[in-house]
Parts: C-alpha cells; sequence; structure tokens
C-alpha cells in the first residue's frame, strides 16, 4: 500500500510540475524516499536469505554422515600434532634451549638479542679493559714507589750532609752516590707496560729519557721556558777566590791599593734552566717581564749579539725593560762566580743559567713573568726528553710540540672511562736533577779546596819555592785557601739544607702522584666488583631467559610421548575391519 500511495504521489507530482515551481522540490523529496524504501526492502530480502543458507548449514552438520576416511584423516592429524610436540621437545632437550630460532618466540628471541648485547660488553670491561687498566695502573703505582724511595734517599744523604757529618774521604763517595740515584730517578720514568711507556703522555712509544747517546746523537730542539718569581733563586758566588793557575803563579789577591784580600761570598739572582750545557752558538729568545722580547745570538769574540726587540705588539724597541728606565745589557759568561750588573743579564749557557742584575730581578719579581727560548743539540744517554715538560720545536724535522695534558682513558663501565697514564711532568720532576747538580758541586767546590790547600803546603816543601818571597806567597795564598775552604763548607752544608727543603717538596710531589694512582685503582676495584656483579645477575638473566628447566621439560617429553602412544592406539581401533570381512 505504501508503495502504492509513493507512487500516486508521484504521478501527481508531475502532473502539476508546469503550474508550480514550487513542486519541482516536492518531486525530488517523493523520489529520495521512494528509493529509501526499495533499500529497506532489499536489506530484509539478504537477512532472510542468509538465516535460510544458516539454517540448512546447521541441518545438514546436525545430520552430517561421518565416513571411514574423515576418521582416518582426523587420527592422522592428531598423531602428527603429538609427533610435532614430541619433536620440539626432543630438540629443546638436544640442545638445551627454549627456542631453536627466533620464529619459534620472537619475544624470548629479542629478550636474548639483548641481554646477550648487555652480557658481552660487561664481559669485555670485566674481562678485559678493566685488567689491562688495572695492570696499567699496577706497573704506573710501582714506579712512583720507586721513585719516591729514591728521593728518600736524596732526602737522607741531604739530612746527613747538613750536619756535616761526611769526612773528607766521604766527599767523592757521596758525589757517585747522587748522580747514580739521579739517574736512577728518571729510569724509574721509563717503565712500560705491554710495550708502552706509561708516563710520556701519547707518546707511548717513546722513554722518558735517552736510552743511549747514539739515540741522543741527531736530537736537537728549541725549547722555550716560563719562569715566574717562585723560580727564581739565590745563587752563592766566590769573590777573590783562589784558581789552580793562581797557585801555579802564586798571584796573590790584592784589592787596587796592593791590599791582600781574601775571599768572599755574595749573592746573585739566578733562573736556572732545565738543562745546562745549551748551544753557547744557537739562539736566544729572552722575554721581559713587560713582554719586550730580545734576540740575542753570541758573537765568536764571547760578545752578546742583540739582533733585535720587539714589544708585545710587535714593535721595534730599543732595550729590554728593567724597570728603571735604564737599558739593559745581555752578556755572555763562562764564569761560575760572575756576578751581573744592577742592568744587567748574563747568560751561562755551561752551567745553563740566567743571571740577573738588581733591577731587572726586581722587575721580574715584581711583574712575575719571564722566559727564555734556548736551543740543545748535545743530549746525552740518560738526559730527559724536553717534549714531556715545555714547548718546544724539533730543529731536525721542524715538527712543533705543545705541551698539554694527554690523558689516555679507558671504557670501564657503560658510561664510565677511567684515565690510567699519569705524565712525567707529574711526578717526576725534571729539576730535582738540577738540583742534585747544585749540590754536587758545593760538595766538588769543597772537595777542589782541600785538594787546592794539599798543592799549597806540599808546594811548600818543595826546592824550587823556598826562597823567602816565594814562602810568603804560599802563606798568603795558603791563609786565603783556608778561609776559602771554610767558605766551601759552609756552602756545602747550606746546599745540602737547602736540598732537604727540596726533596722534602719532591717527595710531596710523588705522594700526590701515587695517591691520585691510589684513587683510581680503587675506583676501578669499586667498578670491577659492580660489573662483576651485573655479568652473573646478566648471564643468570640470559639463561633464565634461553635455557630449559630440564626437569619439567623430561616430564612434558614423558607425557607427550604418553600421548602419543595413545594416539598410534586410539588409531589402530578406527577401523577394524578389513575387505575380508566382506568375503564370506
Amino acid at each position: 500500500m505504501q508503495d502504492l500511495r509513493i507512487s500516486a504521489n508521484l504521478r501527481c507530482a508531475k502532473s502539476m510540475r508546469g503550474k508550480n515551481k514550487n513542486m519541482k522540490y516536492a518531486i525530488q523529496h517523493i523520489s529520495y524516499a521512494g528509493f529509501a524504501h526499495k533499500r529497506k526492502l532489499k536489506m530484509r530480502k539478504k537477512r532472510a536469505r542468509e538465516e535460510e543458507k544458516y539454517e540448512i548449514y546447521r541441518r545438514e552438520v546436525e545430520y552430517m554422515r561421518v565416513t571411514n576416511q574423515m576418521m582416518i584423516n582426523s587420527s592422522i592429524a592428531n598423531i602428527q600434532a603429538n609427533k610435532n610436540q614430541i619433536n620440539t621437545m626432543d630438540t629443546q632437550l638436544s640442545t638445551q634451549k627454549k627456542i631453536n630460532k627466533p620464529s619459534d618466540d620472537p619475544i624470548i628471541a629479542i629478550r636474548a638479542l639483548r641481554l646477550r648485547s648487555s652480557l658481552d660488553q660487561v664481559t669485555q670491561y670485566v674481562d678485559k679493559n678493566i685488567p689491562d687498566a688495572s695492570s696499567w695502573l699496577s706497573v704506573t703505582q710501582d714506579a712512583l714507589a720507586q721513585g719516591y724511595d729514591i728521593v728518600y734517599q736524596l732526602y737522607s744523604y741531604c739530612n746527613q750532609g747538613a750536619t756535616d757529618s761526611y769526612s773528607s774521604s766521604e766527599r767523592n763517595t757521596i758525589i757517585e752516590t747522587l748522580d747514580k740515584l739521579r739517574d736512577s730517578y728518571y729510569v724509574q720514568g721509563d717503565v712500560d707496560y705491554a710495550g708502552r711507556y706509561v708516563f710520556t703522555g701519547y707518546a707511548t712509544d717513546k722513554p722518558l729519557t735517552y736510552q743511549s747517546d747514539a739515540a741522543a746523537a741527531d736530537v736537537d730542539y728549541t725549547i722555550s721556558q716560563k719562569f715566574d718569581r717562585e723560580d727564581i733563586s739565590e745563587k752563592k758566588v766566590y769573590t777573590n777566590a783562589y784558581s789552580n793557575e793562581d797557585i801555579i803563579n802564586l798571584n796573590v789577591k790584592k784589592d787596587a791599593d796592593g791590599k791582600i784580600v781574601t775571599p768572599n761570598v755574595a749573592t746573585v739572582h739566578r733562573i736556572q734552566l732545565a738543562y745546562s750545557e745549551i748551544d753557547a752558538d744557537g739562539t736566544f729568545k729572552i722575554t721581559d717581564a713587560s713582554g719586550n722580547v730580545a734576540t740575542v745570538t753570541k758573537n765568536a769574540d764571547g760578545t752578546a749579539n742583540v739582533q733585535g726587540i720587539v714589544d708585545a705588539n710587535g714593535q721595534t724597541v730599543a732595550s729590554l725593560d728593567d724597570g728603571s728606565g735604564n737599558p739593559v745589557n745581555i752578556t755572555f759568561t763562562t764564569d761560575s762566580n760572575y756576578i751581573p750588573g744592577d742592568d744587567e743579564i748574563a747568560i751561562n749557557t755551561q752551567l745553563g743559567e740566567v743571571l740577573l742584575g738588581e733591577n731587572v730581578y726586581n722587575n721580574t719579581y715584581t711583574n712575575n713573568s719571564f722566559a727564555v727560548q734556548y736551543e740543545k743539540s748535545n743530549f746525552k744517554k740518560g738526559d730527559v726528553n724536553p717534549t714531556m715538560y715545555f714547548d718546544c720545536v724539533d730543529n731536525v724535522t721542524g715538527v712543533e710540540y705543545a705541551k698539554k695534558s694527554e690523558d689516555i682513558e679507558y671504557n670501564v663501565n657503560f658510561t664510565q672511562k677511567l684515565k690510567v697514564n699519569t705524565q712525567a711532568d707529574e711526578s717526576f720532576n725534571i729539576y730535582l736533577g738540577r738540583n742534585v747538580d747544585d749540590i754536587m758541586a758545593a760538595v766538588q767546590n769543597t772537595i777542589d779546596v782541600e785538594n787546592q790547600i794539599k798543592k799549597v803546603e806540599s808546594m811548600k816543601n818543595e826546592e824550587k819555592y823556598s826562597g823567602e818571597e816565594d814562602q810568603k806567597k804560599l802563606d798568603d795564598i795558603l791563609e786565603g785557601l783556608n778561609k776559602q775552604n771554610d767558605l766551601a763548607k759552609s756552602q756545602m752544608t747550606k746546599a745540602f739544607e737547602k736540598g732537604i727543603g727540596q726533596m722534602q717538596g719532591y717527595q710531596e710531589q710523588m705522594s700526590n702522584a701515587k695517591a691520585d694512582v691510589g684513587n683510581r685503582i680503587q675506583r676501578l676495584d669499586l667498578t670491577k666488583t659492580r660489573l662483576t656483579e651485573q655479568k652473573t645477575n646478566f648471564t643468570s638473566l640470559k639463561s633464565q631467559n634461553e635455557d630449559i628447566d630440564l626437569e619439567e621439560v623430561v616430564v612434558n617429553y614423558t607425557a607427550a610421548q604418553l600421548v602419543y602412544n595413545a594416539a598410534l592406539s586410539a588409531a589402530s581401533k578406527v577401523v577394524q575391519q578389513t575387505l575380508l570381512d566382506f568375503i564370506g
């Protein structure tokens, strides 16, 4: 009836189309309503057909005929499923693993990859990196301990020498002993671990000292050293001292008025370079406290040739600055007892010293800055490689070495690095050797004066000098030498006293280096303990994730075999009749 009404309305609307313009919309509305109604009818019919099909299928299943072939196929499928289960458990028993390939259980496979990666990293740290770092640190600690013992021996000799308890016969022995201890001190810096030198920063293929004269023969460096007021020391020099030449020539020391003068001591300000016997024919650059740089060479007659002086901005200036406005005079000297003028800088290449006049010293002390650049090419066995301590230029290859911190670090944990090396300038002070040289020089000077006294006493008994005038000169010289001997002994005692403080400073430096290494070893041990626990945990988690529970799998395997045998037994009874049963 609804379809008839919609059709009637539609015919009526079409007949009225030309009479009213609003009828257009009415026609469209009626058409849409008709379409919707037809669609609902189609859906109802479709749903009815599906319900009918389902009912037919249900009835077919309910009254389906089960054939012998269907029973056989079902039994075979069940037997195959049980057999697959037995095969899986047999593989697990053979491999002791839960899965044989990732597709067996992707979750276990992903977790296994992560645990194995973490375990491999921990194993690398525990079994390789940490033992390697520990061995490096142990070698370093042992070398520092040996170095400390050597410094302590030097301290003991200084302590004993400060009381002037060494006899004349013992002084030659003490010089030899000090010399060997000094060399042994730097030899400790040559220790290596697995072919890598431990105190030379990144240059692990180079020892701290030159191992032979041949190795040092071709070495030539320009060395730059910077100093502050703490590096300026006082040096005692002798005035009116008698030399061997004076004794042979019976030259009695007299002043301008002809009066006999006796030896005495004076104080000069000294900057001691790291090396003695530097190149006298090399080029020197001296930077004063104001930043002015003088380039100096030595003439053939021993005088200084100042090639140019520039200020900090590169502008040419007339002279270095002594703070008083007077020009600074630069000289060279070979006299170990040289006393510079107030406005003078004297370079002693043999002793490796720069002597400062009073005004130059005051200006340097006030402004706390001074620098010297010099050349050295006559290295020998046992000398320390300067690149480990200073900015240097290799004059053979042209390579520049900038002194900087060179830390060698080991990865000892997932996010932890540990410094394993100790650099030479942190432990083996290059100036210990220079300080020992000063003590040895003071002892040797005492020995030399005593030998001079013996020489004069011997000359007094010779026929050649039996004349009254010669005897008088020898007496005057002997008197001067006795005074000089007293001064030498006093200076030797003071050198030992000064050495006590210096060696204590080096002991402290070595102790700090040892303590630093000890702290790193302790941190490494704590890290190793923590990682060992982590390794155990990761190994346990890996086993829990991958390895089977043997008892459980054996029980399940036995059960699966029983089920499999039962399936075989049941399958054998599915169709018991044969073709023979129908022949009769």
